[in-house]
């Protein structure tokens, strides 16, 4: 069995990740980062650089010291304390530290040296592996949902009269090709919730709050219970790959609408409903208001899929595969958390 560093965290991926290796037999240290400055502009993060590699020194030289198989590092600007350790590594991305991070003057550099020297680079949506065309070792390891602890035996809706938008409030997710839909939805009278999370919250909040009612994000252990109150989800619009909350809605049994670019699954085609307008996600909404059997089958169909192409067995082997090439040791025990 191996020793493995799995740095920083998120969406709560690299937590996840940890339990499956421990169950495998693994011996895993999550050596989580500090937070400081995270969410600050690009200056500021400038301005205070020495004070957070300050902070990094601890982990550097815990994964330089340590007597590690693998350090794998998730989100590519923290991968500087893989550069500094003087270890091999390999990185995790996740979205914005790719199409946003790896393009902005400052990290720019840092990043590229990150993916250049990294042993592989993971990416957890296909559409990624745009960004990162011309790096070597690249790996598309999609993220891992416990499909059973998300829902037991859900019952799938007969009809639509709750939906949740389920993205962050941003504009990389697409906001402004669903929330001009609101008013439209409301008076057929179908109830919208959406989540108070993320940069637009305020300004969605003002704009579209006499039709949507916002709420707090739950807590991810609580994502399967709340998403169960819902007929039907919306997901993202711009990206054209599934992400983890769209991935955590099909696996909780929810019918999912999303922006979906099909070639970029070639083989098993994820069970979604595609759109990528306002005036086509009202027209496909209008179509499943009252299509019981459709719904039943979207539902159904939605957490095989997920189960197939992010169950935790699988991921494993992505990961095993990765970390130990051809001697990787594929766990044939049974991984239930």
């Amino acid at each position: 069995m191996a020793r493995i560093a799995l740095v920083h965290d998120v969406a709560g991926v690299a937590e996840t990740q940890a339990r499956i290796l421990r169950a495998a037999g693994h011996e895993v240290d999550h050596v989580r980062l500090p937070d400081f400055g995270a969410n600050w502009s690009v200056l500021a993060k400038a301005i205070t650089l020495p004070i957070r590699l300050a902070l990094y020194v601890p982990t550097i030289l815990r994964l330089r010291r340590g007597s590690y198989d693998v350090i794998h590092i998730h989100w590519v600007p923290r991968g500087i304390v893989g550069l500094l350790a003087r270890r091999p590594f390999l990185i995790q991305a996740h979205g914005s530290d790719l199409h946003m991070h790896v393009n902005t003057p400052g990290l720019h550099m840092l990043c590229r040296m990150v993916l250049e020297r990294s042993r592989a680079i993971f990416y957890v949506t296909p559409n990624l592996e745009t960004y990162i065309q011309r790096f070597a070792n690249k790996l598309y390891l999609p993220n891992p949902i416990n499909v059973r602890s998300v829902a037991d035996s859900p019952r799938a809706p007969q009809r639509v009269r709750r939906i949740a938008i389920f993205m962050r409030l941003d504009p990389v997710k697409g906001v402004e090709r669903v929330f001009p839909a609101v008013q439209r939805l409301a008076s057929m009278g179908i109830e919208i919730t959406a989540l108070k999370w993320g940069p637009l919250t305020a300004d969605y909040v003002d704009r579209f709050g006499e039709f949507v009612r916002f709420v707090d994000p739950v807590n991810h252990d609580r994502i399967g219970e709340f998403l169960s109150q819902f007929d039907l989800v919306v997901g993202q619009m711009e990206q054209g790959a599934l992400g983890l909350s769209e991935l955590e809605a099909m696996a909780a049994g929810r019918p999912l609408i999303s922006g979906i670019d099909r070639d970029l699954y070639p083989g098993d085609k994820p069970p979604v409903v595609s759109s990528y307008d306002p005036d086509e996600l009202v027209e496909q909404i209008g179509r499943l208001v009252d299509d019981g059997r459709r719904l039943e089958n979207l539902s159904r169909e939605g957490r095989a899929w997920v189960r197939r192409n992010h169950g935790y067995e699988r991921h494993l082997e992505l990961l095993e595969s990765a970390y130990f090439g051809a001697a990787a040791r594929v766990s044939e025990m049974p991984i239930a958390m």
